[in-house]
């Protein structure tokens, strides 16, 4: 006897209906993206956002009151809307992970359709509020009546629910600035993306930038198009005093290395002083050819670099040196007359004031001579409550591993 298939919406209603919902609310929401081509990086602020939170809280309330004797509830509250919720979710955070999350002048369908800004486009909100709908009949039902033997399942899913709740709410309260600090200057006005300013409830002097670097490279480029030269493996070699190794088909030899030096006459000498740059006497052979001997140096903002010509194909240059470390010394005062000297450092960020404070970048022209240091300062209020959720979360889950342990063990005895 052959198995008949239930037509679609027909009580009770499952997996085939939950992802069409959760599609659907997808479509409209790419479809208002695509008509209304509203302004998706603008996000709710308070006190906006937490009157929008209690207005939904509300109609959550009034709405479950009037489906909580129907199937309509059963299939909220049900395993089939969760995955069907769940699953499109995860569809917009992997475009959110091939995508990139940041502003485009340029309009193309990926700016129509705000992929570029998926957390603040109608799409992520109708999915988030969907699953939010979902995850609190999901508690309700399992809550009353309540049993001790559901207290892990609602304390961990009651901690998702709060998570994306804050979440959602406190991504237009979310401040992510950047600041330039200039040496033994006070700064207290940061910048946001779009170049708009902001004084902050803090200001920050900068007393000094320091980068530690690695030593510059030997590379190979082609003289007439200035690329880099990498028939075979590895085609750079990081300088040391003495070195000789092969790079592609030369013997290199470093002759002398001058990590700070200026050239006068016909040689590279030591040198401290500002600018100055590393720069390196080599020997090159080959099996072909007699050597050569040489100065090269990646040269700085105001001294010029200089290449050994092998051929007249290829010349050996020394590339310029990658940071190995860098870091701001700073002074940071707030409004209730503060004074604190911190460090900062990738990502080891400083907190003053609820503001975390990161060092991000510098001016990669002037680089070990830099008197710019760029930071970000950036302040979430909702962030408590995302770490709420998450804690609880976790001892849901916990509680739920060691009580299915204890069945098991209890169950074999």
């Amino acid at each position: 006897m052959s198995k008949t298939t239930k037509p679609l919406w027909q009580n009770p209603w499952g997996y085939a209906e939950s992802f069409l919902i959760a599609f659907g609310l997808l479509l409209i929401g790419f479809l208002l993206e695509f008509t209304i081509q509203s302004n998706s990086g603008t996000s709710i602020r308070y006190p906006m956002n937490l009157i929008l939170g209690g207005v939904f809280l509300t109609l959550l309330l009034v709405f479950y009151r009037l489906i909580k004797k129907s199937k309509f509830y059963l299939f909220l509250s049900g395993i089939p809307a969760s995955i069907g919720a769940i699953s499109v979710l995860t569809l917009l955070v992997i475009i959110m992970g091939v995508t990139p999350q940041v502003p485009m002048q340029d309009k193309n369908l990926i700016t129509k359709l705000s992929l570029n800004q998926l957390t603040t486009s109608w799409p992520f909100l109708f999915i988030n509020f969907y699953l939010l709908v979902i995850l609190a009949f999901v508690i309700i039902r399992k809550s009353f009546p309540f049993k001790w033997k559901n207290w892990g399942f609602v304390c961990s899913h009651l901690g998702l629910w709060i998570t994306i709740f804050a979440a959602g709410l406190g991504s237009g309260d979310l401040m992510r600035l950047k600041m330039d600090l200039h040496e033994n200057k006070t700064e207290w006005k940061a910048y946001d993306d779009k170049g708009n300013y902001y004084e902050l409830p803090l200001a920050i002097k900068l007393n000094d930038f320091i980068i530690d670097e690695f030593n510059p490279k030997l590379a190979v480029v082609e003289n007439e198009t200035g690329k880099l030269y990498e028939p075979s493996k590895p085609s750079m070699i990081m300088i040391e005093k003495d070195l000789t190794a092969q790079l592609h088909n030369w013997s290199v030899t470093i002759d002398e290395f001058l990590p700070l030096s200026g050239r006068a006459g016909d040689k590279y000498h030591p040198l401290h002083d500002f600018g100055a740059a590393p720069a390196a006497k080599v020997s090159v052979s080959t099996n072909s050819a007699e050597a050569l001997t040489g100065w090269i140096s990646c040269g700085s903002f105001n001294r010029p670099h200089e290449s050994l010509k092998l051929n007249d194909n290829y010349s050996l240059l020394m590339t310029v040196p990658e940071p190995k470390k860098f870091s701001s010394e700073v002074t940071i005062y707030t409004p209730e007359g503060k004074k604190e000297d911190k460090v900062l450092e990738v990502n080891k960020p400083q907190s003053v004031n609820g503001w975390k404070i990161y060092q991000l970048s510098y001016d990669e022209k002037m680089g070990k001579y830099s008197s710019l240091s760029v930071v970000e300062v950036v302040k979430d209020s909702w962030q408590i409550y995302v770490y709420i959720g998450i804690f609880m979360m976790m001892i849901g889950a916990i509680y739920m591993f060691w009580r299915g342990n204890k069945v098991t063990i209890n169950s074999e005895q």
